[in-house]
């Protein structure tokens, strides 16, 4: 009788698949580098909020209309005037305050590029109101 020669198997061993299946996403995971973008900070009003009155010449209105148009203290102004024209102003009168006033139909992006524009400018006090 001859001996038959065995061939090896060529089946991959699965039971250890999932260990390092696991181990490699807490590798991923754990030298992963998230990216965290620093935003404006808002103070949101809370039920104990008071209102707070502001002279007229510490405001910067900038009104946002449904057809893209923007005004600025009740001037027609350019989406890349804003933050020349905030930056002059802020440097006039270091209590400034920024309200941006949207139009309940305006687009929400031009709200946050307005908002971009004034975090490009240092304006640090904000209000975000809506026209009526």
């Amino acid at each position: 009788m001859k001996k038959r020669r065995q061939r090896p198997s060529t089946d991959i061993p699965a039971a250890s698949m999932s260990d390092i299946a696991f181990l490699l996403l807490i590798f991923f995971l754990v030298t992963t580098i998230f990216a965290v973008e620093q935003g404006i900070p808002l103070a949101l009003p809370g039920q104990q909020s008071q209102n707070v009155k502001v002279s007229r010449k510490n405001l910067l209105i900038i009104k946002a209309y449904p057809n893209g148009s923007i005004t600025l203290d009740k001037q027609p102004i350019t989406f890349q005037e804003i933050k020349p024209a905030v930056e002059k102003r802020l440097a006039e009168n270091e209590k400034l305050v920024v309200v941006i006033e949207t139009h309940p139909d305006s687009e929400y992006g031009l709200m946050i590029d307005i908002l971009d524009e004034l975090k490009l400018a240092n304006a640090r006090t904000i209000s975000l109101k809506t026209m009526m």
